[in-house]
């Protein structure tokens, strides 16, 4: 039968193994690439919001619950589906791959207009003030890592 002692040592050491696992992957991935996969999660978090619970982001933005409001969040949740889906299924620094960091640039570009029409219509300026400035950081990662692939890998 084990003792603390023994289940603390074992904790230990898988929690050592793991880390030296993780260590070992991830000197081998470049940062840029990185940056790129986790803007993909990004976007595959945004669509799965976006398309399950568009009365949810009307509430954030303070805004209008109306089919057409839903219908153009829906429109914006398959977009980013599709960028998530391109950066995920790239397995390093391709051409594809910035292609698709630059396709997120010009839906930042999109997702601005749309953010700049719904601010003249929010009843919530906090929560709206605060989903903006997440959409404006994730543009600024977007634009840098794009910039970065293409300087690296033209």
């Amino acid at each position: 039968m084990m003792n603390f002692e023994d289940y603390k040592d074992a904790a230990y050491e898988t929690a050592s193994n793991a880390y030296d696992t993780v260590s070992s992957a991830m000197s081998n991935i470049d940062p840029d690439v990185a940056l790129a996969k986790g803007l993909g999660w990004a976007s595959l978090a945004i669509a799965a919001t976006e398309l399950a619970a568009p009365r949810m982001v009307e509430e954030m933005l303070g805004i209008e619950h109306s089919q057409t409001n839903r219908g153009t969040i829906r429109a914006l949740g398959v977009r980013e589906l599709c960028h998530a889906l391109a950066i995920l299924t790239e397995d390093g620094p391709t051409k594809q791959l910035r292609q698709s960091v630059w396709a997120r640039v010009a839906g930042d570009a999109l997702d601005t207009v749309a953010l700049g029409r719904a601010a003249m219509k929010t009843k919530r300026p906090g929560s709206f003030a605060a989903v903006a400035a997440s959409v404006v950081a994730i543009g600024v990662l977007d634009m840098l890592c794009a910039k970065r692939l293409s300087d690296k890998y033209a």
